[in-house]
């Protein structure tokens, strides 16, 4: 198995950082072609200039390009300068933040409903800040309270989608 990586270039397959890269790469290529291909049996319709195929295969060339990209360094990247391949583990911080973070997204999904988007979008966006380090308790209010209400503005009287007012359904 050596030798035939050798001969097809690809002796950097141990565990490392390249390796990653060469498999994210290769799973991203694959991934967005199946992606690109099942938009051509999306529905089409006459007198739209854009069908519900345009964002998805634009996602879909964008995360090949960006896969490519990836490939590519991972084949040209200097072995000597190659680094071994972080572990994935519960006990690391950053794995316990991530983990927070779905658990904030999580609740968020099963407040929205209860609690309404007026309420459960600021308490989420503050806690997703606060899990992020940010300490500027003043100005985490306010850009929280800001982005609700200028989304909910924007969603309620522009486009006129109803958002969940949840308690606050009786007042408004």
């Amino acid at each position: 198995m050596f030798k035939l990586r050798v001969l097809c270039g690809l002796s950097f397959l141990e565990n490392s950082v390249r390796k990653a890269n060469f498999v994210a790469g290769l799973v991203g290529m694959t991934f967005s072609t199946a992606a690109f291909i099942k938009t051509f049996s999306f529905k089409q319709f006459k007198n739209v200039p854009v069908g519900p195929e345009f964002f998805p295969r634009y996602l879909a060339a964008g995360l090949f390009i960006c896969s490519l990209i990836l490939l590519i360094q991972a084949v040209k990247t200097n072995p000597k300068k190659d680094k071994p391949a972080p572990t994935i583990s519960p006990l690391n911080k950053g794995m316990q933040r991530l983990f927070a973070g779905i658990a904030i997204i999580i609740v968020y999904a099963f407040c929205w409903e209860p609690l309404g988007f007026l309420l459960a979008t600021p308490l989420a966006m503050s806690g997703i800040m606060l899990l992020l380090g940010y300490r500027r308790y003043l100005m985490m209010v306010i850009f929280s309270l800001g982005t609700t209400i200028v989304v909910f503005a924007a969603f309620r009287l522009f486009l006129n989608v109803d958002m969940p007012l949840g308690i606050l359904e009786s007042l408004l």
